[in-house]
């Protein structure tokens, strides 16, 4: 492990300051399950496009609804 240094809001320093070791030991796992299974944005456009397409949704159909906005 390795200690690193993050910029915060102070109400949100004050609250960490305040934890428990467990409650900072919960955040850090937290942080490293987040992080370690971080995709881009564009893995996950093409996933929700993917699933959409699965699911029926056309181009045509999208331009549709987006009209209808």
């Amino acid at each position: 492990m390795k200690t690193i240094t993050l910029e915060v809001s102070d109400p949100v320093a004050e609250k960490i300051a305040r934890m428990s070791p467990k409650e900072k030991n919960a955040i850090a796992e937290t942080l490293n399950r987040l992080i370690s299974n971080r995709r881009s944005l564009e893995e996950i456009m093409e996933e929700a496009s993917e699933q959409a397409r699965k699911n029926g949704l056309t181009p045509e159909i999208l331009e549709e609804l987006l009209k209808d906005e």
